[in-house]
């Protein structure tokens, strides 16, 4: 697995908020919002891709191996579990 797809009508927002807009959001707001270290694309399908690019906070880049890869989509996926009013359990596509 190289990257996470999103479907972003299936992501869930915590019904305590009262959301000023809902889901999907466009593009350019994907990009602002993942961390550094995460790529945010658009696939032909409107999906929300996020790949990992190995950049870090230092301004350093990192070869992307397999076993890099692999770590940097478990960060991800743990990013996407610590955004508290966020549900993604059902909006992760098989790619």
């Amino acid at each position: 697995m190289h990257s996470i797809v999103l479907n972003q009508s299936k992501i869930r927002i915590d019904a305590s908020l009262k959301p000023k807009t809902g889901f999907p959001r466009p593009l350019d707001w994907w990009q602002r919002y993942v961390p550094i270290w995460v790529d945010a694309s658009e696939d032909v399908l409107g999906n929300i891709v996020l790949k990992p690019n190995g950049k870090q906070a230092n301004g350093r880049v990192r070869e992307m191996t397999p076993v890099v890869r692999r770590r940097e989509i478990r960060a991800i996926r743990k990013w996407m579990d610590d955004q508290v009013y966020l549900d993604f359990a059902d909006a992760i596509v098989e790619a």
